[in-house]
């Protein structure tokens, strides 16, 4: 089975396990996670950490998971300590919009490691042969106040109203789902497509190759000033690219 098969398959197994309501303290109360993204962010980080051990332990592989905040990788697999191939694995969060089902993500620093080797990453970025992103996006439940606050026995966990639902999975290739825009407003991240949960399951991005993706990131420019003059998407780039 090909690698990204088993981790769709392994996303699938775990999927019942999606509903998590709330934090449970050793005196057996349970607190609900409320609706901040970033706490449902780390909710489903959770969520991906054992189904990554699974894979590792099936197939020969070490986790390694940064030590400094802020690095990428989130999950590093490795057969050895010396292994320069090692597999990149990010995790992405994020809500789908509800007037149309779309939805993106940004994908890290494209001024960081992509031009310098070994800037804020685990290992150095030529010792990386693929990178990946387990992704999940959710449609967001509005909660009172009330729901949010309250600290519930673990008998009433059935009570507890969750601040998400319908949740999709996938896993695909970082640089198939990668867009030709910078994300975030003027933070220098890659901005992910801009599509549904199938565009992601399929990777429809609009780069032909990993090569492409790297080289057109390694020149991208900070400002559309800049950018103006040189290239801007998929298309001014190819352009850009044949009068080098």
């Amino acid at each position: 089975m090909e690698f990204k098969e088993k981790f769709d398959a392994l996303l699938e197994e775990y999927k019942a396990d999606y509903n998590i309501c709330g934090v449970i303290s050793t005196a057996q109360k349970v607190y609900p996670i409320g609706s901040d993204t970033k706490v449902l962010s780390t909710v489903f980080e959770l969520f991906s950490r054992p189904i990554i051990q699974q894979f590792a332990d099936e197939n020969g592989y070490d986790v390694i998971e940064p030590t400094v905040q802020n690095h990428y990788p989130d999950f590093t697999l490795q057969k050895s300590d010396n292994d320069k191939r090692k597999i990149a694995i990010d995790v992405k969060t994020t809500y789908r919009n509800k007037s149309n089902g779309r939805f993106k993500y940004t994908l890290g620093g494209y001024t960081s490691f992509l031009r310098n080797n070994t800037k804020n990453i685990v290992f150095p970025f030529d010792e990386y042969k693929e990178h990946w992103v387990m992704g999940f996006v959710y449609t967001r439940v509005a909660l009172k106040k009330a729901a949010e606050y309250k600290i519930y026995n673990t008998d009433e966990m059935e009570d507890i109203a969750l601040p998400y639902k319908d949740v999709k999975t996938f896993f695909q290739q970082k640089w198939k789902i990668s867009g030709d825009k910078a994300g975030s407003g003027n933070t220098t991240n890659i901005g992910s497509i801009s599509g549904c949960i199938e565009d992601f399951c399929m990777g429809n991005g609009p780069f032909l190759s990993e090569d492409e993706f790297i080289d057109y990131w390694r020149h991208y420019e900070r400002t559309a000033k800049l950018r103006a003059g040189k290239y801007f998407d998929i298309e001014s780039y190819r352009n850009w690219k044949n009068r080098r």
